[in-house]
């Protein structure tokens, strides 16, 4: 569990170096507009050192990382769509909380400060609650990084496993 962490932390200051300017933008307390988006593909295969830490993939792979921003007025009609990813894929909220459901439709909570990993291929959906979302706040903002396969599609949408 430990080791899962380390990588976490890894892949989430990954995420960050390579988002630099939205770092600039979030210790400056700006935060970048909406649709901001980095993009780092590499042409062989990652190789990332740190702290004794040694991450290494068997083929090329792409990173992504998004900027979500949604304002409470398009609270209610956020809904990210059942998926999966095809890599692992860092969720982290920087202000508000989102809602994920698995594919038994059980929920779990995101909230600001919080990140979570989601698994190659564990599919999910996620989506704002209003209900959850009621300490003033008028935003909810996050970062996703994507690690996937060069060449993969990523996200990879499915139908729903369940009903909520």
């Amino acid at each position: 569990m430990r080791k899962f962490l380390i990588v976490a932390a890894l892949a989430t200051s990954l995420a960050l170096v390579t988002a630099g300017v939205a770092l600039g933008g979030l210790v400056s307390g700006a935060l970048p507009a909406s649709g901001f988006t980095f993009t780092s593909v590499t042409t062989n295969s990652v190789n990332i050192t740190s702290n004794g830490i040694h991450m290494k993939t068997k083929a090329p792979i792409n990173v992504k990382t998004t900027y979500s921003k949604v304002p409470s007025t398009g609270w209610a009609a956020f809904d990210a769509g059942w998926h999966y990813h095809s890599g692992p894929n860092v969720v982290t909220v920087t202000v508000g909380t989102l809602t994920f459901l698995n594919s038994t439709c059980g929920t779990f909570d995101v909230s600001a400060g919080e990140s979570y990993i989601e698994s190659t291929g564990e599919v999910l959906d996620a989506k704002i609650l209003a209900s959850k979302n009621t300490t003033g706040n008028t935003t909810v903002e996050w970062f996703t990084s994507r690690m996937y396969p060069s060449g993969a599609s990523d996200p990879n949408p499915v139908p729903a496993p369940c009903t909520p």
